[in-house]
């Protein structure tokens, strides 16, 4: 597995290659690089039938992309594990490819606009807070444990980048691709 920048994206490709975003369906519809490119979340991929779809099978080079590059080394590592012998990893996700330039589409294409997963976070672990302070105002101090048990939840997903509330609001309703 190998890293490669932001700039790659911006071409040209290595002859064969395929660009691969593995963050979830919202995400990708909220905004996404303009070059083609496969979707298949990270927790739908599989490596076997990936390399099923590629004209090289799993010989073929992989470029992975995801937000920040969390997601993406997770699923390069088990494209490796999957054998697949030529899988880049692009440095700061698709954060970075806005900074430096890469054309992204932003929007959902004539469907109804939602409101940003980070967003959703913000407001549900707001009334969260205040729930279980006023909770533990009026019924109970026992519940002072909600919205302490949120501010570590928030203080976590802020030193790991990995958010428990985020992964439960993808699988909202409201949040399914339509």
């Amino acid at each position: 597995m190998q890293k490669t920048t932001a700039e790659t994206i911006k071409g040209p490709w290595p002859s064969g290659a395929v660009l691969l975003d593995v963050r979830t369906a919202m995400e990708h519809d909220e905004c996404r690089v303009q070059s083609d490119h496969l979707h298949i979340p990270l927790d739908q991929l599989d490596p076997d039938g990936l390399a099923a779809q590629l004209p090289g099978g799993k010989t073929t080079p992989v470029v992975i992309l995801c937000k920040a590059g969390m997601r993406a080394q997770k699923a390069a590592e088990r494209l490796d594990g999957a054998g697949f012998s030529n899988v880049t990893v692009v440095d700061g996700g698709l954060d970075a490819c806005e900074r430096c330039g890469v054309a992204v589409h932003k929007g959902r294409d004539g469907a109804r606009d939602r409101l940003s997963l980070e967003r959703q976070v913000r407001i549900a672990a707001g009334l969260l807070v205040v729930t279980g302070a006023l909770l533990s105002i009026w019924v109970d101090i026992a519940f002072l444990g909600l919205s302490i048990a949120v501010g570590c939840g928030l203080v976590f997903a802020g030193i790991t980048n990995r958010c428990g509330l985020a992964l439960l609001l993808t699988r909202a309703p409201w949040n399914k691709s339509d």
